[in-house]
Order: structure tokens, then sequence, then C-alpha cells
């Protein structure tokens, strides 16, 4: 079993920042969507901010040729329009943000501690999804033709008996083992209670072209 590569997001530095908090402190611990993973102060939002309330308070008949440039530097400044409607509702200078996890699954890679000053654009958290897994099933080279990409596929696994999980064939690899004579054969399997993780064993039932 293994992660599915194409269940992943990068959470990343939008600006020059200190990391103030860490709300997750160690790689493969699970998360869910949502979830507050690092409070971060943002020193370069703050003059940024302040010129935009400046503007709004300033008033004026042709106010949008003056706010418009005003919200679109705080976009260049690695504000989101959420963080910059809660600038505008509030009235007030908001030089901290929190990061939160885009999905629900396990910490695959912690890169920041705190304390640290992070660059904009630099990798802080990588996650992977759990509610799907891959399987790379080992098959004969002699039965390899018989399999077709979408095929159905089953798992059984001695560590949930009586359990079957279901999925199918996502890819045929071009990948033969010179020892065993095998080809690896992803398949995609649904994992709903994340009861499979990495590095587990399963056999495999696959579906063939008769």
């Amino acid at each position: 079993v293994a992660f599915n590569e194409r269940d992943q997001v990068v959470v990343q530095a939008r600006a020059t920042a200190y990391v103030e908090a860490l709300r997750v402190r160690a790689t493969l611990d699970r998360v869910a969507a949502g979830q507050p993973l690092a409070d971060l102060y943002v020193p370069e939002w703050i003059a940024a901010q302040e010129e935009f309330l400046s503007v709004r308070r300033f008033g004026g008949t042709d106010l949008a040729t003056l706010v418009d440039p005003a919200r679109q530097r705080l976009r260049q400044a690695g504000m989101t329009d959420d963080q910059i409607r809660v600038v505008e509702t509030q009235g007030a200078v908001q030089p901290r943000t929190t990061l939160t996890s885009p999905i629900s699954g396990v910490v695959a890679e912690l890169a920041t501690r705190e304390g640290m000053t992070v660059m904009a654009g630099e990798t802080l958290f990588r996650i992977n999804g759990l509610s799907t897994v891959w399987v790379n099933a080992a098959v004969p080279e002699s039965q390899a033709q018989l399999l077709r990409p979408g095929a159905p596929a089953s798992a059984h696994s001695l560590a949930l008996p009586g359990a079957e999980l279901r999925g199918k064939v996502q890819a045929i690899l071009p990948d033969v083992d010179a020892v065993t004579r095998t080809i690896r054969v992803r398949v995609e399997l649904a994992n709903p209670d994340f009861a499979l993780t990495p590095g587990m064993f399963v056999n495999v039932s696959l579906e063939v072209a008769t």
C-alpha cells in the first residue's frame, strides 16, 4: 500500500513571515480539512493594509479609482480575497494569518518550526489524503496482458479480517522485476475509514478479460 500521489497538496507561505505557533508538530500526524496548521506573523502586510484603510477612510466621489489599486497591492502581497474582506469589514490591520489544511489526511512533510522565518513560496507542509490509496500489485508478466486500466479490483488484508476493499486498476506500469518476472499494476482502492495505511500488505483480486 502506498499514498495516492494524486491526492496530495502543498501548503506554502504566501509572503515572508515569522512562524509564531505550530498547531501540527510531527510528520504523519492526521489532520482534517480546515484544521489549523500554523500561525504566521506577516510584517509586510501592515503597510499595505494601512494604505488600503486610509484610502477607504479618505472618501470622495471617485473612491473606486483609489481603492481598487490598493486592494490589488494587498493581493500582490499574498493576501487572499477572504483576508482582504476581513480587513475591510473590521477596519483594522490584520498582520497575522492562520494556515489551514485544504484536505483531510496525514502530514507527509513538515518543513518548519516555531520561530523560523519563512519566505514567500516556501513549502511548509505536504499533506497526503487517505480517502483513497494505491496498491502496487505484482502480477506475473504472462498474465499482465489480460489486464486493462479501469478493471475492477478488490483487496483483503490480514490486518482487516473479513473486510473487502473495492477499487480499480489505475495503471499498468512499464516496470518489470527482473528476478520475479512480475509487472507492477497500480490499483486505486477506496479507503473510507483510513483502515489502509502506506506500508501494509494486501492480497489483490483482479478481474481480467476472458
